[in-house]
């Protein structure tokens, strides 16, 4: 139980170092974050369409 007590102790000693960012940086890098993800799922939409088509061209050339 010391042990615990003593590696609690330390986490909230390293937990007052730390230099946490303010509300303004947590807003930008969050919408950075959500636009950044909604191009890539475009993106990749738009790979899966081309090659859902592309293979279906395939598929339709070879009489399967």
């Amino acid at each position: 139980m010391e042990k615990l007590k003593v590696f609690l102790q330390g986490v909230r000693s390293e937990l007052r170092r730390v230099t946490w960012p303010d509300r303004k940086l947590v807003t930008k890098a969050t919408i950075s974050v959500i636009i950044f993800s909604l191009v890539v799922g475009v993106y990749l939409w738009v790979l899966d369409l081309a090659f859902t088509k592309i293979l279906s061209l395939i598929f339709a050339l070879r009489g399967a």
